[in-house]
């Protein structure tokens, strides 16, 4: 009987080298083939299945932490990032209970504009959130409502971090949908009056827990064209 190779010490919740992997994996296995297929496609691609539970629970400790010490959710990303962060437009197009929703924590009347925007936040080819940002632009500034025109601009840096503050809410009860691993809520209101002027909800996929670093994004994180994503 042929002795197995030692495996490598690999750090926890890594990839083991695509070679190695697949010398682990038997040529004729009587697993079934379906998990024989999730086997195979694990190995050769962890990236390309970002599953929650490959994510540290001290990193994601460490993300959740940096969020709940800023106002402005962009700028927390930003320092992941070594290009401005920013943002690809997914629609603006929210069911009517999410605008209810967002009328009613913000206050609005029922006849005032509000304008939604359905994003990605991006670094590099890669997305790192994924917001829905429903705003009273006649609250923002002629700049402000400019800049987010573009559809390009993240919300926090189009308003300017110093010019709102975040109250965070809590994020109804049930688990998170696949592949996302924070989700927060929240309202900004204005530092001069307090108003409120957009209800925020932010969810972050496990992209989010590792700097990006080197220059160009790999073929396993470049995120494809896409449709409409679900509401929350």
């Amino acid at each position: 009987m042929t002795t197995p190779k030692s495996r490598s010490h690999a750090h926890p919740g890594s990839c083991p080298p695509k070679g190695e992997a697949l010398a682990h994996l038997p040529g004729k296995s009587r697993i079934l083939p379906w998990v024989r297929l999730f086997s195979i496609a694990h190995f050769l691609g962890c990236a390309a299945i970002p599953l929650p539970i490959m994510a540290q629970p001290t990193a994601i400790a460490t993300l959740t932490q940096e969020l709940n010490q800023r106002d402005s959710a962009t700028a927390v990303l930003q320092q992941r990032c070594p290009i401005p962060i920013t943002a690809r437009l997914l629609g603006a197009d929210a069911p009517a209970s999410l605008h209810n929703e967002a009328r009613h924590a913000l206050n609005a009347p029922s006849d005032g504009h509000l304008t939604t925007r359905h994003v990605l936040l991006l670094c590099e080819g890669t997305a790192l959130s994924e917001a829905w940002n429903l705003y009273l632009p006649d609250r923002l500034t002629p700049q402000a409502r400019t800049l987010l025109a573009d559809g390009h601009t993240p919300f926090g840096r189009a308003v300017g971090e110093g010019h709102f503050y975040r109250q965070r809410l809590s994020r109804p009860m049930g688990s998170l949908p696949p592949l996302i691993i924070i989700e927060n809520r929240a309202i900004l209101r204005r530092k001069a009056d307090g108003k409120p002027l957009a209800y925020l909800i932010e969810r972050y996929n496990r992209a989010a827990l590792t700097p990006v670093t080197t220059p160009g994004a790999t073929s396993l994180n470049v995120v494809p064209h896409q449709g409409r994503a679900s509401a929350p």
